[in-house]
């Protein structure tokens, strides 16, 4: 799906969301720009992690290029740098903590005019943690994704100079997000799964901190692009601490870095505060 496309169904996800949230008008707009700068900071560290990869990969000699073995053995020595582990931890962290915290302030707000969120509460804390666990998980899904594609150039190639060239075609398109896990795509999943998580941990830690927020209920994303899992856990009530079963998952709220991969990403869904 070409670039604009993508980023039109994800400002469509982003509108559909920010309207669930009781926001002023000015808190909007800093939502949105977090939204924004969340994208970009993944976008920009995909595109590292493609380079440093074809990089690695153009100095292999012929002979190394047609071995899956030591193409894996690339793949791992990358990931175990900077930029597979430190900087796209950061990135996270940077990216998206801002989002929870304007979330939950923003909730306690229309709640409750005593109390002051702190940006240096423990369950924040403990989120950014959580939301740093899944950069191994996207880290194991790019490098299947590359050693899937280099299976499939040697698998093709006639002749071993055919098979060579095909794998470093392969990584020369990835490197410049045309194929495989460094493509807008891929930053948009990544994006658009950590906003849902950080606005609705932000949201729910703003209700706890309330006191006046008994429960929860799950609200389902409208469109033929919900999960069945999901669609089926709207309008499941629970206790603040107590989490919803959705699929075979246990998330606190939707977008929950501790759950399945299959429950979270891409989620669009919300909650609605459940006041007696």
């Amino acid at each position: 799906m070409c670039k604009e496309c993508w980023e039109r169904i994800a400002k469509a996800d982003d509108t559909e969301f920010l309207d669930s949230l009781e926001l002023t008008n000015a808190e909007r707009v800093v939502l949105e720009e977090l939204y924004k700068q969340g994208e970009n900071l993944i976008v920009e560290i995909l595109e590292l992690q493609g380079k440093a990869l074809h990089d690695a990969i153009e100095e292999l000699s012929e002979d190394l290029l047609i071995d899956i073995g030591e193409l894996g053995k690339v793949l791992v020595s990358v990931q175990n740098g900077d930029l597979f582990t430190i900087q796209f931890e950061q990135a996270v962290y940077d990216a998206f903590t801002p989002l929870y915290h304007l979330a939950g302030e923003s909730e306690l707000s229309v709640l409750s005019n005593e109390k002051t969120w702190s940006t240096k509460n423990k369950a924040a804390s403990r989120f950014a943690k959580n939301l740093q666990k899944l950069v191994p998980d996207m880290n194991g899904t790019s490098k299947d994704t590359m050693t899937r594609a280099f299976q499939k150039a040697i698998k093709e190639g006639k002749t071993p100079s055919d098979r060579a060239l095909l794998v470093r075609e392969i990584s020369a398109a990835a490197a410049k997000g045309d194929a495989g896990p460094f493509t807008m795509e891929r930053a948009i999943t990544v994006s658009r799964t950590m906003s849902t998580a950080a606005a609705n941990g932000g949201k729910l830690e703003g209700w706890k901190q309330s006191e006046v927020v008994n429960g929860k209920k799950w609200r389902s994303s409208k469109g033929d692009r919900t999960r069945k899992s999901h669609k089926k856990a709207n309008g499941q009530v629970r206790a603040l601490d107590e989490p919803f079963e959705v699929g075979k998952s246990k998330l606190m709220f939707p977008g929950d870095p501790a759950g399945r991969p299959e429950e979270i990403i891409r989620c669009r869904c919300t909650m609605q505060a459940i006041m007696e």
